[in-house]
């Protein structure tokens, strides 16, 4: 149960942030828990559950944004094998400093913010029509985004990193407060007479 609780609750937390951005894309774009969903289901779990808890939020959430944004490129299904790396990537250095201290966890997941927009935005760059195959467009890609696009991708990058920031000091603040489990101490046997 203890593993359990901060999990379901960055799993709400997924689903209604996902919901809330899908609903409000200018207000609140790419304000989500989902890299830090990833990155912290590393530092829970390591295994294969770690990965396929948050794999599983993620498929389930996933037609929230496509309800209101269907004319977006990547609601296209070739960004779902760039998005998995880039979820991949985030769950490796989650895993990788998985017994670091808090301040080091954060920046961490800082990264694993900025490799996810790295990741992303470069598929956008290699398969988006909109952006010339040049420096200059991936350039274009990674920070002002694409020809008419509403929002700068540098918005973007700023309230994943924000978002993944401050779900993974709440993931690791409710750690922190569940109460740990007790273990057994071993009782001395009385001395034989």
């Amino acid at each position: 149960m203890q593993r359990t609780l901060p999990m379901l609750f960055i799993l709400a937390l997924l689903v209604i942030f996902r919901a809330l951005g899908a609903a409000f894309p200018e207000a609140m774009p790419n304000f989500q828990p989902l890299a830090a969903l990833f990155f912290c289901g590393a530092l829970l779990a390591g295994s294969w559950r770690g990965f396929a808890i948050p794999l599983v939020a993620w498929a389930i959430s996933y037609p929230l944004p496509l309800m209101f944004l269907s004319d977006s490129p990547v609601t296209d299904p070739a960004f779902m094998f760039p998005t998995l790396v880039a979820f991949a990537v985030t769950f490796g250095i989650g895993k990788s400093l998985a017994m670091r201290s808090l301040p080091t966890l954060l920046l961490g997941s800082i990264s694993a913010a900025l490799a996810f927009h790295l990741i992303t935005n470069g598929a956008a760059w290699l398969l988006d029509p909109r952006y010339a195959k040049t420096l200059g467009g991936l350039t274009q890609s990674l920070w002002t985004g694409a020809p008419g696009a509403p929002l700068p991708t540098w918005m973007f990058l700023r309230n994943f990193a924000a978002a993944n920031l401050l779900f993974t000091g709440i993931f690791l603040s409710a750690r922190l407060c569940l109460p740990q489990p007790v273990t057994a101490k071993a009782v001395p046997s009385a001395p034989a007479f």
